[in-house]
């Protein structure tokens, strides 16, 4: 004991503390990392990331080749994600943004990243902190220096960079239950990005489980969506057989969409889940709302977004969860 004590703490002698708590203890207190966590698509929404594109971007002389359906108006879009984050903050979420802070930065987003308000593709909340992606198209390749600038600013873990040959994109990762992650393969998720999203989740006890999604799909968000622990929405005529035996041994019930200009023109079923059965969805899609509503899911706002319409995408795709509340409150 004598020479213990002649061994200094550096040397892991007297006065060495060790770290135990985990990771996932060490957020939930706040002290260390940001307390902002998520292994869930329905518990309580309390933080998002947003991003609000400058007004004077120009529209783009190709709408095609920056992956849109129509050339998009970015005065309106400005317009219409500041009226997002004005609902968010209206039912007590925390709005945090991406933004440049620098001549350089700005430059870089008025010229080359003309999808960035779609924050879902570009991470991937877990209890320990996110996933960055590696975006699967060279018009959208950077923008997830972005998200990972933003989320360590938040004071977020980045627990990995998806890398190599590998693609990765948020929106085609949904959990099922705290212990399992849906994982949609094809032209924006590949086998090489997947495998590396399931290894970092293998260390928090986490299984992730892949499905190939059909062809012309962009990602898992735009045929599934999650609004309870036990209640989910797919498009049918996409998700056929296995998959859906899949999803209802895990003990859903589905709610099966049919294919309306609604769902496919007008992004209805890009949603986001405020909380069990409480969602806020893309304004003029009024059956796709009485099919909600006699399904017990209250629509608790609806919000007009034309120009997200427009990019190929709605508010599911341009809201980054940041913060579930979990079972225990936190």
């Amino acid at each position: 004991m004598a020479n213990n004590l002649k061994i200094p703490a550096a040397y892991q002698g007297n006065g060495w503390i060790p770290r135990e708590k985990t990771m996932s203890c060490e957020i939930q207190e706040g002290r260390i990392w940001s307390a902002y966590s998520s292994s869930s698509e329905y518990h309580p929404l309390k933080a998002v990331l947003l991003h609000i594109p400058d007004p004077d971007i120009p529209e783009t002389a190709d709408a095609n080749r920056s992956l849109h359906l129509a050339s998009i108006d970015y005065r309106l879009l400005h317009r219409q994600i500041n009226d997002l984050a004005d609902i968010f903050s209206r039912f007590g979420i925390d709005v945090h943004f991406m933004k440049p802070d620098s001549a350089d930065d700005k430059v870089k987003f008025h010229k080359s990243f003309h999808n960035l308000m779609f924050v879902r593709d570009l991470f991937f909340m877990t209890p320990e902190g996110a996933v960055i992606s590696r975006m699967a198209s060279e018009i959208r390749a950077g923008e997830e220096r972005c998200a990972s600038k933003a989320l360590v600013e938040l004071g977020i873990p980045v627990l990995c960079t998806i890398s190599g040959k590998g693609t990765f994109e948020g929106a085609d990762a949904f959990w099922i239950n705290e212990k399992r992650v849906l994982v949609g393969t094809g032209n924006r998720t590949n086998e090489v990005g997947f495998n590396q999203f399931k290894s970092c989740l293998k260390f928090q006890g986490v299984e992730a489980i892949r499905i190939s999604l059909p062809k012309g799909i962009m990602h898992l968000m735009g045929i599934f969506q999650i609004v309870d622990r036990d209640l989910a929405l797919i498009r049918s005529d996409f998700i056929k057989g296995e998959i859906i035996d899949l999803i209802e041994r895990q003990g859903f019930q589905l709610i099966k969409m049919n294919e309306t200009d609604e769902i496919k023109r007008n992004q209805a079923m890009n949603i986001v889940t405020l909380a069990p059965r409480k969602i806020v969805m893309v304004a003029g899609n009024p059956l796709t709302r009485r099919i909600y509503e006699e399904n017990g899911i209250e629509v608790a706002a609806r919000i007009e977004v034309s120009e997200l319409v427009k990019g190929a995408g709605g508010i599911g795709c341009a809201t980054g969860i940041l913060h579930r509340q979990s079972l225990n409150g936190l």
